[in-house]
């Protein structure tokens, strides 16, 4: 072939002389082109990765690096109001299958006070009560800071995305609760694209009405674990007032199932030998 077409088309820029031989030039410039769409698909492939929701999610999630095992969080909890501060100290108790149970170290007074949540039912037990209450994970825990906030919201599995829209500088999330018996039906997520990490987020009730909104910053590592400081501001009431949340550890441990029942809550710490 190449003979043929050096008759017919002699010095043509696709050939060169070489020994052995005609070497065609196209082929490299094929190959080229090749390389060339390849890069440009593989290109397309990650900005659309990077811009797809349940991926964003995924990689906060991964991140945060709560979703395997069982840990212990300890929290400090600080309720601002006007010049008035008020602190307590949390422990949460995080299970492998998503159960959770907060206790409070200080201060003294609620102590005694102990709230589980499994999926969308939370209960509150108290020291002197015969079986504990079943009660809204809206419910405040201390400050502005509900039940749900403290123990984490799983914006993953728990939401779908119904909403997308993209700025310059963020990502911007419509979730919708999967279950009706979830604590917050609807929230609105805003997540910086520069370290994609969330900013700012607004808890609302199924009809769209604001109840909660919450602020991040403050990124940092904690045991190898992506944390952030988290500002509680109420949208109903009481907007003057807030609550910031702030992680001081994280310890991975096996933590025995039988633990999170809640006929055994006033047994709990016996259970999980401390």
């Amino acid at each position: 072939m190449g003979k043929k077409w050096e008759r017919v088309c002699p010095g043509h820029p696709l050939f060169e002389k070489k020994k052995g031989g005609l070497v065609m030039k196209v082929r490299l410039r094929i190959r080229i082109m090749v390389g060339v769409v390849v890069s440009s698909l593989l290109c397309l492939s990650l900005k659309a990765l990077a811009q797809d929701p349940k991926g964003i999610l995924e990689e906060i999630y991964a991140r945060q690096g709560l979703g395997a095992g069982s840990f212990i969080l300890n929290l400090r909890v600080d309720s601002f109001d006007g010049e008035t501060q008020q602190t307590a100290e949390v422990r949460v108790y995080l299970h492998a299958t998503k159960k959770q149970m907060v206790t409070f170290i200080s201060p003294e007074r609620l102590i005694d006070q102990s709230f589980l949540v499994i999926g969308s039912n939370t209960w509150m037990y108290q020291k002197g009560l015969n079986r504990p209450l079943r009660i809204s994970a809206q419910q405040k825990l201390f400050g502005e800071a509900g039940i749900a906030e403290t123990v984490g919201i799983d914006y993953l599995h728990d939401y779908r995305v119904v909403a997308m829209e993209e700025t310059a500088t963020h990502y911007q999330l419509a979730l919708e609760a999967l279950e009706r018996k979830t604590a917050y039906q609807r929230a609105k997520l805003w997540i910086e694209k520069n370290g994609v990490v969330v900013e700012k987020i607004l808890l609302l009730s199924v009809h769209g009405e604001p109840l909660k909104e919450l602020r991040y910053d403050h990124y940092r590592s904690l045991n190898g674990h992506e944390v952030a400081t988290i500002e509680i501001r109420n949208q109903l009431y009481e907007k003057d007032r807030r609550t910031v949340l702030n992680y001081l550890s994280i310890q991975k441990r096996e933590l025995p199932e039988t633990a999170f029942d809640p006929l055994m809550m006033g047994k709990f710490q016996l259970l999980v030998k401390e």
